[in-house]
């Protein structure tokens, strides 16, 4: 019933919709206050497991190892005020993916020269950007695609911790995975300087790269202010986000930064309503993340490039902890879904595995208090 009970808990909108799933589907009757009771039982252990360094699984090491992090939002409230939401507030989560994948031996040649074909389409970059779509004509033609490495087993964390604390929860989950082990190791992000505070400190072995579909929304919005005409910025954006692709990204650079001087603006002053502000800050996030943004030979290596596993994780993540009238008593409440969601998505049955050896299962020993002296 336990686990019958987290792992509902897990995947409905409520501990209510819990109650009643667990009612109808098994016929036993666990009410709502019960399941959330268990759920901070439970999730402020696994919490707590998170805080000591843990035995190395019997895992297989990865030809592939990919990790990366980002942040989500969850609201809270403040605990203790009896009924109702007091002290409501947004709070940052941190998230984290780790994918053990498998790709072909890395060679001479770019497997993908050619930008992708979803990215030439410019109405799905319109949805990456969360812009209107320029109205042109769609191109024509042979598409192109990079398939990149397959996945083979992900697991993931997910806490209210700082972002000190989670790059520490973070290492101890490669360790377990043996992710610094593997021949090929990659941490992926986007612009966020707390990912690549962690990466330096935590993964500075692995090759860092850039989330490539957090370009395609800087180039999408710097063509967008460039141009004055739907058709001249969708050829815009296909020339600048092709070129990033093929690798010149100094040139894209050079290209947004003499635009600027060409109008007489200066970068560093502009406000962030100004109709020049998408390309000063398209410039800004391609320099300052250059260093991770060498995609022809990422591609030669067989490494992803981009973040869509961690945007989707995310998703899941919310889909459970983010909602209309979903508020989370601010730390412990929130904390423990966390845990319990996080667990229950990893595809290693780690939810399961701890449930099995918790004190108090019928296989598990239970612990003998101490006899005082």
């Amino acid at each position: 019933m336990l686990r019958v009970a987290m792992h509902v808990a897990a995947e409905a909108r409520s501990y209510e919709r819990a109650e009643t799933l667990i009612r109808h589907t098994l016929g036993h009757s666990l009410s709502a206050k019960t399941i959330e009771r268990l759920v901070k039982q439970v999730g402020s252990e696994l919490a707590a497991l998170e805080s000591h360094e843990q035995d190395e699984k019997q895992v297989v090491v990865a030809d592939v190892a990919v990790v990366s992090c980002d942040g989500g939002r969850i609201h809270t409230r403040e605990a203790g005020h009896g009924p109702g939401v007091h002290g409501a507030k947004w709070r940052e989560t941190k998230n984290a993916s780790f994918e053990r994948m498998t790709a072909e031996e890395a060679g001479d040649n770019d497997p993908c020269p050619v930008l992708p074909q979803t990215f030439r389409d410019v109405a799905h970059a319109a949805k990456i950007a969360e812009k209107p779509a320029f109205q042109c004509i769609p191109e024509s033609g042979e598409s192109a695609r990079y398939l990149g490495p397959e996945r083979i087993l992900r697991s993931c964390i997910s806490s209210m911790v700082a972002s000190d604390a989670f790059g520490v929860q973070m290492r101890r989950e490669a360790q377990r995975r043996k992710f610094y082990e593997a021949r090929r190791r990659v941490f992926i992000g986007d612009g966020l300087p707390w990912n690549w505070s962690i990466q330096r400190e935590h993964f500075a072995k692995f090759t860092p790269i850039l989330d490539f579909i957090h370009v395609v929304q800087y180039l999408y919005a710097a063509a967008e202010a460039w141009e004055s005409s739907d058709e001249k910025r969708s050829s815009r954006y296909l020339e600048l986000t092709e070129a990033v692709w093929q690798g010149r990204v100094g040139e894209v650079i050079g290209g947004l930064r003499g635009e600027l001087t060409a109008r007489g603006v200066a970068a560093e002053e502009l406000p962030d309503d100004s109709p020049h502000a998408p390309l000063a800050a398209a410039a800004r996030y391609l320099e300052n993340n250059r260093q991770r943004m060498n995609y022809p030979r990422y591609r030669r290596e067989g490494l992803p490039i981009t973040s869509a596993p961690m945007e989707s994780l995310i998703k899941q993540i919310n889909l459970r902890v983010k909602g209309t009238e979903m508020f989370w008593n601010d730390p412990a409440g929130a904390e423990a879904i966390l845990q319990i969601r996080s667990a229950s998505l990893c595809d290693d049955g780690r939810l399961d595995e701890y449930l099995r050896q918790r004190p108090g299962h019928r296989w598990a020993r239970r612990s003998t208090p101490a006899t005082a002296a």
